[in-house]
């Protein structure tokens, strides 16, 4: 390989050059921009938007929030106890045992059946013989 020589041969002129005088005056003009620069802008009090109507659009929000999310609770629904829903049975005129027996399924029967067979035969004597029955 042989050396390559930069000062021998034909140099290509820079196609780019300074203008006369261009650094000399550089730092004045840099420090005339940089004052220019630094001074605070001034923001005029008509143009700022008050703090209370910030206040007001977060009350907004918060407000309809509330009311959307107030309606998605579900209230908590309270079950009747047995006295009461003997009571109801009882009072309606229309519905007869066997009515009652169509709406049990297999496991009600059978605890059904549990709980009479757990019956001592002395309290079904005494509540046959206490209460007022009227064969037909």
């Amino acid at each position: 390989m042989s050396q390559f020589k930069l000062d021998e041969g034909d140099n290509i002129k820079s196609g780019f050059s300074t203008p006369n005088g261009y650094f000399e005056g550089f730092a004045d003009r840099l420090s005339e921009r940089l004052a220019i620069a630094n001074e605070p802008k001034v923001v005029p009090l008509y143009r700022r938007r008050p703090v209370w109507l910030s206040a007001a659009a977060v009350f907004v929000i918060l407000l309809g929030l509330g009311i959307f999310f107030k309606d998605m609770i579900v209230p908590k629904t309270v079950q009747p106890d047995a006295e009461a829903i003997e009571s109801y049975l009882v009072y309606q005129q229309g519905i007869n045992s066997y009515d009652l027996i169509q709406n049990l399924d297999v496991q009600d029967i059978k605890e059904i059946e549990v709980s009479l067979d757990d019956i001592p035969d002395d309290a079904i004597q005494d509540y046959l013989t206490t209460e007022d029955i009227y064969l037909e």
